[in-house]
């Protein structure tokens, strides 16, 4: 299966909000299935000596066939709160893989997370994700079935515009990542595309929100996109000051759900 994703180009944004991000990735080519332990969770080590990553998978339970979804990290990096995202999807009967985009870094720290997304190497960020969807379009439990992505914040916005340079994908969920509302950009979206907002958000205000809506209406694509009262960035992330329990278990079951439609059914 090919795939490319073309160059796009990232905005600037606040601190509190996600990564500017632009550049290009190569069209993927067939990869060899990578070799998973019985667990249900795995390190697989994805690309090129030289030139690779490695990624968290969660499996489901059982041997079955199922759907696949790649997982996109916050700016804090590929930590437990990100880990535990693939673990839910698993347990809801996809294959998921989050790669890690800061090969090995993570923190807690607002200022270090703000220079780690800084530094990100931004085509190697899209080689990385461009991996794994390639090793999940090949193993034997996710074969001939519809691949999604999520991502969160930083990962949030890639979301979008991984949906927006790979037409293969059959859903795409984005949380609290600054939009792309540009109508040429959008004209490439196939995939239906949920978004996550809250109205509290001081880096993706409401009006933000409310423009995106609109050019998606105009570009003429389907979309879901949800405010949620009383809720700011980061709505979902728990242990952290800016969750909220009501709004994250609300976006949380719409997610499952848009998902079980465009994925399973």
């Amino acid at each position: 299966m090919k795939r490319t994703i073309p160059g796009f180009a990232g905005a600037a944004l606040l601190l509190t909000a996600c990564a500017t991000l632009a550049g290009a990735a190569p069209a993927r080519k067939p990869a060899p299935a990578a070799t998973v332990t019985a667990a249900d969770t795995s390190r697989v080590h994805l690309g090129p000596a030289g030139a690779s990553t490695d990624a968290f998978v969660a499996l489901p339970p059982g041997s079955g066939n199922v759907p696949g979804v790649v997982v996109i990290q916050e700016w804090w990096g590929l930590n437990g709160q990100i880990r535990e995202i693939a673990r839910r999807l698993a347990k809801e009967g996809y294959v998921a893989i989050a790669p890690d985009l800061y090969h090995g870094k993570v923190t807690s720290d607002p200022e270090m997370a703000h220079t780690l997304m800084r530094g990100l190497d931004e085509n190697r960020a899209l080689v990385d994700l461009n991996e794994a969807a390639r090793w999940l379009a090949a193993q034997p439990r996710t074969a001939g079935r519809r691949m999604g992505v999520v991502g969160f914040c930083m990962g949030g916005r890639l979301a979008e515009l991984f949906a927006l340079g790979d037409s293969s994908l059959a859903a795409a969920v984005m949380f609290y990542g600054y939009p792309e509302t540009r109508p040429d950009r959008l004209a490439a979206l196939r995939a239906p595309l949920q978004g996550h907002f809250g109205a509290e958000d001081q880096g993706i205000p409401p009006d933000s929100v409310a423009a995106f809506q609109a050019a998606l209406s105009s570009a003429g694509k389907f979309a879901e996109i949800h405010l949620y009262p009383g809720a700011g960035h980061a709505f979902m992330h728990e242990g952290r000051k800016s969750y909220r329990a009501d709004a994250a278990k609300q976006a949380w079951a719409r997610t499952l759900a848009f998902f079980q439609k465009y994925l399973k059914e």
